[in-house]
């Protein structure tokens, strides 16, 4: 009687791949429904299942993080490495310039594989890299008798071996000897721009540089280094590879910041450019009371930005200020910005009309707010403060 009562409190059924009786707690809530269930020991749950997915061209199962996120989204998903190849070529197979067997792209980076017929499959590619890391240090570079450089082992001016590069070295000192002089500045750089335009070198920013080899594990999660050049999929992968790349990290990185501090001088020599209006204050409180009003009206989005760049002062003058109704008309008070940016950032305003935002950006039909100061009160308005007893800006 107990074992009846036992049952009927807690029902069972039957596994169909163990055959073991297990209670209705031991099964997913669609799995106990079914007549012939399975019970959660034997199949995996509906959320593991939709985790992994099997690229239709390679046939692995990957979980979400190694599919763009618009193929996870499709029936037949290509991952995120058969999806690169895909782009760069169709081909299915591709013979290595090294050992010249054919191989399926599977055996290929995106890196190689977008060489063409100079790609080198990952097996070669391994080979090269531990010769690399082993000359490391111990290579010498040969002067030939033009003043061109070349790898002492192997008298080649790019030795993938010795991992020299000097090409760019050969072409100061090939002109250096036509013109039988030292270069000037311009000079320079008109060989450095010539240079790097010829120079076929392509990184793919969404792979994992050392992709293909055994210790990338080709997770989803990517690492972008400082200088935006490369990205890594582990920090394994990183450390593998800073001994090639901390010979371009700190130069990329130098360029970057010099490319933004000129950004920011041009930014600021528009500011100091902007020339002086010579408006009155009962003028400017006048287009600073239009420009807060036509800001919420169809077609007037941005019309405070837009005054406040005209007037050379920041948007939360306006912005942030108020409008009153008196006796004497509208009045305005400009924000307080140092408050503002006080009170929510906990910084102080060195006051720059443009102090914690980006450089303006005319994004509405330009309007010439400072004529509009100069003309005045329209004679509507004029006329509807005479009315009231007003006095109207003239």
């Amino acid at each position: 009687m107990s074992d009846e009562h036992h049952h009927h409190c807690h029902p069972t059924k039957v596994c169909i791949k163990c055959g073991c009786e297990r209670t209705k707690v031991e099964f997913a809530k669609r799995q106990w429904r079914r007549d012939q269930p399975s019970c959660l020991v034997c199949a995996p749950s509906e959320a593991e299942q939709r985790q992994t997915k099997s690229c239709d061209q390679c046939r692995k199962k990957c979980d979400e993080g190694q599919f763009p996120k618009k193929e996870w989204k499709r029936e037949r998903p290509l991952c995120r490495l058969c999806f690169e190849l895909t782009n760069i070529s169709k081909e299915q197979t591709r013979k290595c310039r090294e050992c010249k067997l054919v191989n399926p792209r599977n055996q290929y980076n995106v890196d190689q594989w977008g060489k063409g017929d100079k790609a080198l499959c990952n097996g070669c590619r391994a080979t090269y890299e531990q010769k690399i890391f082993a000359s490391i240090g111990t290579t010498e570079a040969k002067e030939l008798p033009d003043g061109a450089l070349v790898c002492s082992t192997h008298s080649l001016e790019l030795c993938d071996i010795c991992m020299v590069d000097h090409s760019l070295t050969n072409r100061f000192a090939r002109m250096k000897t036509s013109l039988g002089r030292d270069l000037t500045s311009d000079e320079c750089e008109e060989v450095s721009k010539g240079y790097w335009e010829d120079s076929d070198i392509h990184i793919n920013r969404k792979m994992c540089i050392l992709d293909g080899q055994a210790m990338c594990p080709r997770s989803g999660r990517k690492l972008r280094c400082a200088c935006n050049e490369a990205t890594y999929c582990s920090k394994d992968c990183q450390l593998h590879h800073w001994t090639i790349h901390k010979m371009t990290c700190k130069v990329r990185l130098a360029k970057a910041k010099k490319k933004k501090d000129k950004a920011d001088k041009k930014t600021q020599t528009a500011l100091s450019a902007q020339p002086s209006h010579g408006l009155t204050e009962a003028q400017l409180n006048f287009i600073r009371i239009e420009a807060f009003l036509s800001e919420n009206l169809p077609g007037g989005k941005h019309s405070i930005a837009e005054c406040a760049w005209q007037l050379g002062e920041h948007p939360l003058i306006i912005g942030g200020g108020k409008l009153h109704m008196s006796a004497n008309g509208q009045e305005f008070t400009k924000g307080d910005i140092h408050k503002i940016y006080m009170d929510a950032k906990g910084v102080a305003w060195d006051g720059s009309p443009r102090f914690g935002m980006r450089p303006y950006v005319q994004q509405k039909r330009p309007f010439d707010w400072i004529a509009k100061a100069r003309q005045g009160k329209s004679q509507r308005m004029i006329d509807l403060e005479r009315k009231m007893g007003v006095s109207h800006l003239n």
